[in-house]
């Protein structure tokens, strides 16, 4: 499944975790990327990794756009 989300500048996706494998890619503007301890800065172009059960999370350093792909679907976004 696929998710096109748009965040405003400061706009967070707090660190979490799930079952689902996860492919992002940014697709305008720029994030700061958190994976466990690690941080990493990503700008539109850029894609990354996420395998099942990892803490991750985002803050919007613009107003950006990601594209995250889920396998296998989110139940939990159709709730």
């Amino acid at each position: 499944m696929a998710v096109h989300v748009s965040f405003q500048k400061g706009a967070v996706g707090n660190v979490h975790k799930h079952p689902h494998e996860q492919v992002s890619y940014i697709v305008s503007g720029s994030f700061e990327y958190v994976e466990g301890s690690e941080r990493h800065m990503l700008k539109a172009g850029d894609s990354y990794y996420v395998p099942p059960n990892l803490e991750h999370g985002v803050v919007a350093l613009e107003d950006s756009v990601i594209l995250d792909v889920f396998t296998p679907q989110r139940e939990d976004f159709f709730a």
